[in-house]
């Protein structure tokens, strides 16, 4: 038991190690990571004990996929709903059968098996997405595109997949069966998620004690997944309907007090998770891999080319099929699309696998209805995990494609003045208004407070003209730009401690300030 936890305990502290070295460097942390699984599980002091694939979903897939949601703006998801949602239904649905029925043809295996293969396999990851998203300068719609996708297409592939186990563990299920229980999960996991979400965002907007509420969020993912499976629907879509609905909540409401504890919260949570499930993938390969007999690798050899030609194959003709549905109603409605045809080649070759589909394949049975094994359970281990890694390595030819096909991200800086300019002129207008309520009333606000806090707005806006005016003079660097505020902000972070640690400086005074330029070096994007 001690020998167990003291490998799990080393392999965590490893993980975190390398993953927080590649993050601090911009660098992509999901093929190191699952190279470092693997070189774990090959050593002496390596985790062993195979993982139940129930406790998987619930501990890892569900806590991961509610932080990818939390994370997404539910505005940007509505403003592309309906490719969204075709990508996430439409073409996970029409992968999983085209994949099913490939697979059953070229090789020997029951076919409900096979579909659960295209389910495995067929959703888009939010984590791979969007790394993809960060590390590649793409239009607005199409990181929102993408990023739904991945994140509505997990519900599918898995309630996809909890028909192909069934039928693949009973031995049969007809198909008005398979689209009742597909509709039901549908519909009981979008219930459960909103009743959820509006659960949550009322006790939490009513709650003035932030440990208290963060710690509800942080545990929330587990009981709505394990509700909603209870019901017979889909945990996996329930958590991320619950999770986008809170989303929406704590951002559409300005007087939110946990909204910045709660963001930090999860994207530490997100990132510890995505680490694990990682480097989990790459130390079930050389146990998965040394259960293969012969025939079962070259099984899989003939398995993962057939899946991922099927895979992108699927994707680019549904996507082009997309493409000319939309270029028809545009060419009705009088709209001119200049990049729609090469945005949709970016779409269809960024389809990244990644964790989710780890994890689906780790939730396979271990046994069917009559006691035997689930039939190539470890060949479709392989396979999934061979898919990963190969999409990984395709993903890195997104930004070469985008920029060979001159896919360009949005300039938001114009934007970005204009809002900060409103933004100041509102706190104007509030601020004269206030002054003159006080004045009605007799109790005259004093003119130092009223001028200190004037000329803080008034700095603002003669901040964004200037800015506005040295861009139309000349472009700036904006990467420059950033690194050097950047630089600036951390030159006093460093005097601020060494002050502290030098000349005494209480703490009281240290800590606001710290925070203060914490929050500065967050808002400037810091990768710390």
């Amino acid at each position: 038991m001690l020998d167990d936890l003291f490998a799990y305990a080393l392999t965590a502290v490893i993980v975190l190690c390398l993953a927080a070295f590649m993050r601090q460097r911009g660098w992509g942390i999901a093929l190191p990571l699952i190279a470092l699984g693997v070189v774990v599980g090959l050593a002496p002091f390596g985790p062993a004990a195979p993982p139940e694939p129930e406790v998987i979903l619930i501990l890892l897939l569900a806590p991961l996929v509610f932080g990818e949601a939390l994370s997404s703006s539910y505005l940007d998801l509505r403003r592309v709903s309906r490719p969204v949602l075709a990508l996430a239904i439409g073409l996970v649905l029409t992968a999983t059968l085209a994949v099913g029925g490939v697979v059953s043809v070229f090789v020997a295996m029951p076919l409900a098996v096979a579909f659960a293969l295209g389910a495995i396999v067929s959703p888009t990851d939010a984590v791979a997405v969007s790394t993809i998203a960060k590390r590649v300068a793409l239009p607005r719609r199409l990181v929102s595109i993408l990023e739904g996708e991945s994140l509505v297409n997990d519900g599918t592939g898995l309630t996809a997949l909890r028909v192909a186990v069934v039928a693949a563990v009973a031995g049969s299920v007809t198909m008005l069966d398979a689209a009742g229980m597909l509709a039901a999960a549908v519909g009981i996991g979008v219930l459960i998620g909103v009743l959820a979400g509006w659960s949550m965002s009322t006790v939490l907007r009513r709650s003035r004690d932030l440990v208290a509420a963060n710690s509800l969020i942080v545990v929330a993912p587990f009981l709505i997944y394990v509700v909603a499976e209870e019901f017979e629907g889909s945990g996996i879509l329930a958590v991320v309907v619950a999770a986008l609905w809170l989303a929406n909540t704590q951002h559409a409401d300005p007087g939110w007090s946990g909204r910045l504890a709660g963001t930090t919260v999860w994207r530490h949570v997100t990132f510890i998770l995505q680490t694990f499930a990682f480097c989990l993938i790459g130390l079930e390969i050389p146990e998965v891999f040394g259960r293969l007999g012969s025939e079962e690798v070259t099984l899989v050899a003939v398995l993962v080319p057939v899946v991922l030609v099927t895979l992108v194959g699927t994707r680019f003709l549904f996507v082009g099929l997309m493409v000319v549905i939309d270029r028809s109603r545009d060419r009705r409605r009088g709209v001119v699309r200049d990049q729609a045809v090469r945005q949709a080649v970016v779409v269809a070759w960024a389809g990244a696998r990644g964790p989710v589909s780890g994890l689906a394949a780790f939730s396979l049975p271990l046994v069917i209805a009559s006691g035997e094994p689930f039939p190539h359970r470890d060949v479709l281990l392989a396979t999934t995990f061979a898919i990963i890694v190969i999409s990984l390595l395709l993903t890195l030819s997104v930004a070469p494609l985008a920029r060979a096909l001159g896919v360009r991200g949005d300039d938001d800086a114009a934007l970005a003045r204009t809002v900060d300019s409103a933004l100041a002129r509102a706190a104007l207008e509030r601020l004269d208004a206030a002054v003159s309520e006080a004045d009605t009333g007799g109790e005259r606000i004093a003119p130092e407070v009223v001028d200190r806090l004037r000329s803080n707005c008034e700095e603002r806006l003669d901040r964004s003209a200037l800015q506005a005016d040295e861009l139309a003079e000349r472009p700036v660097n904006s990467v420059a730009l950033l690194q050097l505020a950047r630089a600036m902000v951390r030159a006093e972070q460093e005097e601020l401690l060494r002050m502290r640690d030098e000349d005494g400086l209480p703490d009281a005074i240290v800590r606001p300030r710290l925070r203060d330029l914490d929050l500065r070096l967050e808002a400037l994007g810091t990768e710390r």
